[in-house]
């Protein structure tokens, strides 16, 4: 199982589709969705923003910003929705 879904929403071809079976079916898989800059969201995509584990969508300008923000900006905000929507984890008591 994935804990988080990254989707390059920039020239979508089957994304539109992937989107369509995992974003309503699986509430507890955040869905961070990236664009690179200049570039509009495929049409559809607007139906997937009012479901509350679909994030906001991180524009990038290149290829080299996107890697050079990948942790701060793509990974941090699809964790932080994870812990927000399954809650913290409990450790195991021995």
């Amino acid at each position: 199982m994935a804990r988080f879904v990254v989707a390059d929403i920039t020239d979508a071809k089957s994304i539109p589709q992937e989107l369509g079976i995992i974003v309503p079916d699986l509430p507890s898989v955040p869905v961070q969705p990236l664009l690179l800059e200049g570039n509009d969201e495929y049409s559809m995509f607007e139906h997937f923003k009012r479901y509350p584990w679909v994030l906001k969508t991180y524009c990038y300008a290149s290829q080299q910003q996107l890697i050079g923000n990948l942790a701060d900006k793509v990974i941090r905000p699809a964790e932080d929705k994870v812990l927000e929507l399954r809650g913290p984890t409990v450790p195991k008591q021995t």
